[in-house]
This record gives structure tokens, sequence and C-alpha cells, in this order.
């Protein structure tokens, strides 16, 4: 039954995590997943999670199993923070939020939702662009594309690129952004860019998808939200 599987390419980033544990070399430099490491190469937990899971094990009263949307109480707390707490397209009752077992599940599930609203939508996605991201939605048999993102050359964004290519997307295209912090390359568009990609969405039609794996670890947790609230 399964002889005819084949395994997926390996994740770069995780081959270098591999390298670096086999590495004997003291003064060796760890360039994989990017999370903070202390002088000891411990990753702190923050106050603020230590406190909030001291909250849960204090207050939580059961275990039973969730509705399909999720905590209910999580999911309005965030939707504040990602849409702000005045946001009127929340009052207007045009944002919807579920919750998942992670950032990769949610991209699944919106991969998915592609496939039942419009199956022969193609899905445009920066380049470059998380590794996973191809992975994704090429499991859920949506088609990858990329647009012009990033100089590696000069280190900077490739803005006039990537607006004359998104100019040639319309109604029928998904159009993927790194909200901020964008993975792997670290640049993001200014404020007045991301005005005028949200004008470009709306004058050609095309369906905006926001990643925004790093809220409030670029600008601010209000300034990294720009781009998903433009969008509403």
């Amino acid at each position: 039954m399964f002889n005819h599987l084949k395994a997926i390419p390996p994740d770069p980033i995780l081959g270098l995590i591999a390298a670096y544990a086999e590495d004997p070399n003291p003064k060796k430099i760890d360039l994989g997943i990017g999370v903070y490491r202390d002088e000891h190469g411990n990753t702190p937990m923050l106050d603020c999670v230590i406190e909030a899971e001291k909250r849960l094990l204090t207050l939580q009263t059961t275990k039973t199993y969730l509705g399909p949307p999720g905590v209910a109480g999580f999911n309005s707390a965030i939707t504040d923070v990602i849409f702000g707490a005045d946001s009127e397209a929340v009052s207007q009752g045009r944002v919807r939020t579920i919750q998942t077992p992670g950032g990769t599940a949610a991209l699944r599930v919106a991969a998915d939702l592609i496939n039942v609203a419009k199956p022969d939508s193609e899905l445009w996605a920066s380049d470059p662009t998380w590794a996973n991201h191809g992975a994704v939605f090429s499991a859920a048999d949506v088609k990858m594309n990329s647009y012009p993102y990033f100089d590696a050359d000069k280190s900077e964004l490739r803005y006039n690129a990537m607006m004359e290519a998104l100019q040639q997307r319309g109604p029928g295209d998904v159009v993927l952004f790194h909200a901020c912090c964008h993975n792997p390359c670290g640049v993001s568009p200014n404020p007045k860019q991301w005005y005028a990609i949200a004008d470009l969405a709306m004058e050609r039609g095309f369906t905006p998808m926001v990643d925004i794996a790093y809220m409030g670890f670029e600008r601010g947790i209000d300034e990294d939200a720009l781009v998903v609230r433009l969008l509403t």
C-alpha cells in the first residue's frame, strides 16, 4: 500500500540544526531556526508565558472536547489583537476566527478553503518564501507560483518588480504575504508600500492571504498587523 510513497525533500533549516549538533567546533554558530537563545544555548521562557500557564492551571475547569472553531475566549481575544478592538470589519461581522493546532495547520486549513471556494485558483508566494509554504499548499493540490520579492545582492525589497507582477494578478489568484519579519529574508514592505499593496488588491481583485507568524517582533503589535487591517 505504501510502496509508491516517496520522501519529501528535507527542510534545509532542519539539516542545519543537525549539522550544528554534530559539529565539535566550540566556536560554531547555529544558523538554524530563528529563535532567541541565551549564552548557554537555552531558549528562556517569557514571563508573560509563564504567568499565562499559571493562570490556565489555576482557572481551567474542564478538559472536554472543543467545538470545531476552538476556544471561544481565545478566538475573541486574538481577533481583537490582530484586527484591533475597534475594528469596523469585526463590528460589521466580516471576520471569522478559528483556532488550529499551530501556524502550519492554519495554512493547510486555508489551502483546503481555497480548494472548496474556487478549486482552480492559483497561489502566488514571494520569492523567496518560507520553505514549508510550497509543501503545504502543493500537498493540498493548490498550484504554487512566485512573484519577485527580495534582491539578495542588495539585501532589499524588489518593490517595483513585485508591484509589476501583482498588477497581472486577478480574481482567480490568491497572493500570499508575510505580515512582518519575512521568513526567510527578514525584509518587509514599509507602511506606505503596504497601503499601495492594499489598493492594488482592491483594484485587481485578487484574494490576499496573510501569514502573520511573528506579530510584534518587527515594529510592534499594532504596527505589524497593519497589512491585515488594511486588507479587511
